[in-house]
């Protein structure tokens, strides 16, 4: 297993420690304690582009209600969002260069008005969506690996 991120959302009272295992393409939500599962996503390395499968995700990022958004985008170019049980809501995102498109989707991070913004790596630029996946805006010339941390 190889971990891509160890995150704890802020807004979570129990804590729980949510791990990306980005070769093995899961993700898991451990209790604090580390003892048990709480959630499991994904399938031990079986890759896709559907609801419940990835190709090396990269990063996780968290709202106030639980909601939380996937990078997945190693090998696919998306984000994916899924209520606080883990429940499938919706994604977006395709391969290539212009709004709402990515390559290499490595980081996400929300601010306080619930913006979503997108480490875009290969075109070098962050892109700036609502909580509902919408375009606001990209900034260009930022090449960074990580975002929020």
């Amino acid at each position: 297993m190889l971990f891509r991120s160890v995150e704890i959302s802020p807004y979570d009272p129990e804590k729980h420690v949510w791990v990306i295992d980005r070769e093995g393409a899961q993700i898991f939500k451990f209790t604090n304690d580390g003892k048990k599962i709480a959630l499991k996503l994904g399938e031990k390395g079986v890759t896709g582009t559907d609801k419940y499968h990835y190709n090396w995700p990269a990063g996780l990022t968290f709202l106030p209600d639980g909601s939380f958004f996937v990078a997945d985008g190693y090998r696919n170019a998306r984000v994916v969002k899924y209520d606080k049980n883990g429940k499938y809501l919706s994604e977006w995102g395709s391969m290539g260069d212009g709004p709402g498109q990515f390559n290499l989707v490595h980081g996400v991070a929300v601010d306080a008005q619930h913006r979503l913004y997108v480490s875009d790596r290969g075109n070098n630029r962050i892109q700036v969506f609502d909580a509902n996946g919408k375009f606001i805006e990209q900034w260009p010339n930022a090449r960074t690996s990580q975002i929020g941390r």
